[in-house]
């Protein structure tokens, strides 16, 4: 009797997080159909209001018509179909995975150890601490995340405009860098150069009910209700770069120490730091995300691809004061996010942010 209840825990155990992990891959599933026939109804609809303007226009006949109108709604049925049943299948790779895992248990995980040694928040895997002379030399991981509005000019500072008509407050970039540090000079020197390799995500949300457009590879502003029936969400505009950060610290407060007989920065102690520096990137991707409530009042998300409005390059500058692991900065964009096929007013980045985790290996 024991062994059963034991086996009927274990089960229900097993069952339970089992659910956990399926029940938010359904979901996902859920939205993926939904957008797919979203996307494929509105490209199918596009096309008979074409043949509408034919048969207006005494193009075609009205058997014609309705031949086209036939054969339009067949093809779209078989791309949904197939669409779907990839997903499906997809859904179904995931589901034995995660039985596999299940069944098999999670490695072991890595272990952190904190303490406030060189200014980091967190390092990584340290069993002794480093010599004073060692921490003068560092790998680090840093994430940072800040406001971006977009300005007039690469000279222009006017976060607060209201004429780029994104919404201050929601548009947000973020970045991860993996970046090598290491002194200028002597031991003693307070000054520091920094060079990395990240990815950057901005992120453009226009006030509501506005969203960005793509049509013939331009993109403008317009009225979602405009546009559709249903009521929107969310709507934002990514881009995606891989980026090359390179900067120069100088040191505000130096403190000294001796170790081995030798003078040397103690840079075990919180310090307050000035930062200046270059970024240089290349756009990898730039998608549209538009998620509302259709007609039935189901939850529909849309994503498309913008293909050439954004610039594929971007370098800017740097300003930033930290203390201790956080900086707070200041970023511009020297060439435009955007170019002459984005018809917005404004196309230079501009934010403020933070520092908000530096990670030493």
């Amino acid at each position: 009797m024991k062994t059963k209840f034991a086996l009927m825990t274990a089960l229900l155990a097993f069952s339970y997080a089992f659910s956990q992990e399926i029940n938010p891959r359904l979901k996902l599933y859920s939205k993926k159909v939904d957008s797919i026939v979203f996307s494929e109804k509105t490209k199918m609809n596009k096309e008979l209001d074409d043949l509408d303007k034919e048969y207006r226009d005494n193009k075609v006949t009205a058997d014609e018509k309705q031949e086209k109108r036939a054969q339009i709604a067949a093809r779209y049925e078989g791309i949904i179909n197939g669409k779907v049943a990839e997903q499906k299948n997809q859904l179904e790779d995931a589901t034995r995975e995660i039985v596999k895992e299940a069944v098999m248990g999670d490695p072991g995980k890595q272990y952190l150890e904190v303490f406030s040694q060189n200014n980091a928040i967190i390092t990584l895997n340290t069993d002794e601490k480093a010599t004073k002379k060692e921490l003068l030399k560092t790998v680090d991981f840093n994430i940072g995340y800040g406001l971006i509005n977009l300005t007039k000019s690469s000279s222009s500072l006017d976060i607060g405009n209201n004429e780029s008509g994104m919404k201050l407050g929601k548009s947000s970039s973020s970045e991860m860098d993996i970046r090598i540090t290491r002194q200028i000079g002597s031991l003693t020197s307070p000054v520091f150069y920094r060079i990395g390799l990240g990815y950057r995500q901005d992120t453009f949300t226009p006030e509501k009910p506005n969203i960005l457009v793509q049509d013939l590879n331009e993109i403008y502003m317009a009225d979602f209700n405009d546009l559709t029936t249903g009521t929107l969400k969310k709507f934002y505009l990514k881009n995606h770069y891989f980026i090359v950060p390179a900067d120069i610290v100088w040191v505000l407060n130096p403190k000294y120490t001796i170790e081995n007989n030798e003078k040397m920065l103690d840079n075990s102690k919180r310090n307050l730091r000035l930062t200046a520096g270059v970024y240089g990137g290349v756009r990898f991707l730039t998608q549209n995300y538009v998620i509302f409530k259709n007609e039935d009042n189901n939850r529909v998300k849309y994503r498309e691809n913008i293909t050439e409005a954004a610039e594929r390059f971007i370098f800017g500058g740097k300003l930033a004061l930290g203390y201790g692991p956080i900086n707070i900065y200041i970023k511009k964009d020297f060439t435009p996010n955007f170019n002459d096929l984005a018809k917005i007013n404004n196309k230079y980045g501009f934010q403020i942010g933070l520092e908000l985790l530096y990670i030493n290996f």
